[in-house]
């Protein structure tokens, strides 16, 4: 009997871990309080949904990526944002290679937002940042600002239909 709970206190604790190692994954620093999906699924969920994604492309070993993952994570602003839109953020070799999805080259970080059917939408760019890298984004204000815009544009009523509790 003994023998037997102590298995099952080994599951328990490799399915907890398993399951909160995968969705400290899909946040990779950027916030494990934002429900991220995969791009596949996102894609599929914008479209379901009728709900903009937003996409961060990014590299383990880049540090202007590191630098804009504490700022995002540690943003309430963009916590209560991120309800308005499927969020998506691809690492290393998971960035899409369409050129669709560098519209002004392959720097990183770049954040761009697609609309429910999966369109890159070049016109929302970061207002405040270098004319030279339009998706290149530094502080957490600039990523809230391309948010509100990407809402206003993208969106209409669905947001609000759609909008999940604070997960912050």
């Amino acid at each position: 009997m003994m023998e037997l709970q102590l298995h099952l206190a080994v599951f328990a604790t490799f399915f907890i871990c398993s399951q909160t190692s995968e969705r400290q994954s899909l946040g990779r620093g950027f916030g494990d309080h934002i429900h991220w999906r995969t791009l596949d699924d996102g894609k599929k969920e914008a479209e379901a949904s009728g709900l903009p994604l937003m996409l961060i492309m990014h590299k383990s070993w880049c540090g202007a990526c590191t630098e804009l993952k504490s700022k995002f994570a540690g943003s309430q602003e963009i916590s209560e944002l991120a309800h308005n839109f499927v969020m998506v953020n691809t690492e290393d070799e998971e960035e899409p290679k369409d050129s669709a999805f560098s519209p002004d080259g392959g720097y990183i970080p770049r954040i761009l937002f697609l609309d429910s059917k999966g369109n890159v939408h070049p016109e929302i760019i970061n207002q405040q940042g270098n004319p030279k890298y339009k998706y290149f984004y530094t502080s957490a204000d600039q990523v809230a600002s391309a948010m509100k815009e990407a809402q206003d544009k993208l969106t209409g009523d669905v947001a609000t239909e759609h909008r999940h509790t604070d997960e912050f």
